[in-house]
């Protein structure tokens, strides 16, 4: 994309000065020529010399001062050029060049490219990409026996640019290849991940899922097919939620479909008990007479089942998201053969990101995140007891 700019370096490797040299070296000559000889040829010939040369003196000040305008303007230049590029051209087609000259063209720099611009952006003024620009997460953990506890989260995004659709897609699953593989291939611009960790001694998958499903309750800031935004506030959509068959799930992860995966392709029946796809009929949920055109804020919560032993719970950006803050509530959370516990904030995946600092006592922690995050990059709650400090 750089083909059309002007370079500096190429406006710096001018010769002038080698020019300016020649030109008085050809003037000095004709002068001497002027004065030692005297015959009519030799006197014309040296003031053609001076002329030459006093000529290309001239040139070379007239193009060092064109140079040095241009090089004073070179930037200006390049801004306008690439600019001009950058706004005719879909972000998706930006993107992809880029990937292609940094990392080489290669089949597999679509995911990169996804998860980097919150969609394909195909769509020339980005309406097809899902970006938060302002998101805001709170944990709440309860105890609920010795082995497990409720974890209650409320996600708020709120999106750059409206996102044209009027559905919300939950993937809950037990299987982590399913886990980290949903992300990169869903293809849907608004969705949710539940991840249920499977107690080998007691399988929860399905009694979490139903627990989850009832516990949802989505609000939203839409606008109609006029432009005028609406607001909904938290509702629970039990009426307006449909489960997915398994003979549709290719229509929202392509790692189902062959005709559109480039390398992973999944057998559907093989998860079958390790997952599970609702769909949210925002329209219906709004119970107004105009339609759901595109979104701009949304809000979910949500209460899963987990178990302690595992010592972490987590949250995963879906879609890029600039993570203002984090809320941590473990006020009703303890394990009782441990009564005193230490936690933790760890992000992960996250540039410039430290190592884990443990403070004792319950509360809420607040974590200033302040930070973009992409899918693949989010941020860990660990605990555990104080005696291994």
């Amino acid at each position: 994309m750089n083909g059309g700019n002007v370079r500096r370096s190429d406006l710096g490797r001018l010769p002038l000065g080698r020019w300016a040299a020649g030109g008085v070296l050809v003037a000095l000559a004709g002068l001497l020529v002027v004065v030692l000889t005297s015959t009519d040829k030799s006197f014309l010939f040296g003031g053609v010399l001076v002329l030459v040369g006093s000529l290309a003196v001239a040139a070379v000040v007239v193009i060092g001062v064109v140079r040095r305008e241009l090089l004073g303007h070179v930037e200006y230049v390049n801004e306008v050029v690439e600019r001009g590029v950058v706004e005719v051209l879909p972000p998706g087609r930006v993107a992809e060049r880029l990937l292609d000259r940094v990392y080489g063209p290669s089949p597999y720099n679509q995911a990169l490219l996804t998860a980097l611009l919150g969609g394909e952006g195909r769509a020339g003024d980005g309406g097809d990409l899902t970006i938060s620009e302002h998101t805001e997460i709170d944990f709440r953990l309860d105890s609920l026996d010795d082995r497990s506890y409720h974890l209650v989260i409320e996600q708020r995004y709120s999106f750059r640019n409206r996102v044209p659709t009027s559905k919300v897609v939950i993937f809950a699953t037990s299987e982590p290849l399913l886990r980290d593989s949903i992300i990169s291939g869903c293809r849907l611009p608004l969705f949710e991940l539940w991840f249920v960790r499977e107690d080998p001694d007691k399988p929860r998958f399905e009694e979490s899922v139903e627990a989850m499903q009832r516990s949802i309750h989505v609000g939203l800031e839409y606008a109609d097919e006029h432009g005028r935004r609406h607001e909904v506030p938290l509702s629970d959509p039990r009426d307006v939620i449909r489960e997915v068959k398994v003979q549709e799930w290719g229509k929202y992860l392509t790692f189902f479909r062959s005709d559109l995966t480039e390398g992973l392709e999944l057998d559907r029946r093989v998860y079958m008990d390790r997952l599970r796809i609702f769909e949210i009929d925002l329209h219906a949920l709004s119970g107004s007479r105009h339609d759901v055109e595109t979104i701009t804020r949304l809000t979910i919560s949500s209460t899963t089942i987990q178990n302690i032993t595992d010592g972490f719970s987590y949250w995963q950006a879906p879609y890029p998201c600039f993570v203002e803050q984090m809320t941590f509530d473990t006020s009703s959370f303890s394990i009782s053969e441990n009564p005193d516990l230490q936690f933790s904030i760890k992000p992960f995946a996250v540039t410039g990101a430290e190592p884990p600092t443990w403070n004792a006592g319950k509360g809420v922690a607040v974590f200033p995140a302040s930070s973009w995050m992409l899918p693949g990059h989010g941020v860990a709650f660990l605990w555990r007891p104080a005696a291994w400090s």
